[in-house]
């Protein structure tokens, strides 16, 4: 079993923190909100309403 060294412990909870917070971060802010593009999602949106009145 592997002990954390003293200065860890010593160290504030949110210190210790940072650099995972900062991993976080930098992964939500590279990841898109919608996984495709706005033409994409406006073009399945123009496509799905033709196909309705079509039928």
């Amino acid at each position: 079993m592997q002990y954390p060294d003293a200065s860890y412990l010593s160290r504030p909870v949110g210190e210790q923190l940072r650099k995972h917070f900062a991993r976080r971060d930098a992964v939500r802010h590279a990841t898109p909100l919608l996984p495709v593009r706005l033409a994409d999602l406006f073009a399945l949106f123009r496509s799905g309403t033709t196909r309705g009145n079509a039928a």
